[in-house]
């Protein structure tokens, strides 16, 4: 069995994982990483990282940061 390393957006593009983005509030949001690989590119982001995309989100109900970020179960 193998895993694969999910460490930065670009690993959940390539591996084609949708990244799963909970709120404290309980919105949890489905993302495509490779439309947020789009925008982090064409805002001329320099961070790929999970840590750093985590400083730029937001809940688009609560307006806080996400509480947790990991691979969603869809494909």
């Amino acid at each position: 069995m193998s895993s694969k390393r999910l460490d930065s957006l670009a690993d959940y593009a390539r591996h084609h994982y949708k990244l799963r983005v909970g709120c404290q509030c309980g919105r949890v949001a489905m993302l495509d990483p490779h439309t947020l690989l789009s925008q982090i590119m064409e805002r001329g982001w320099t961070s790929y990282s999970l840590e750093g995309l985590a400083m730029r989100l937001r809940c688009q109900r609560c307006g806080a940061r996400p509480k947790r970020i990991g691979p969603g179960l869809e494909g």
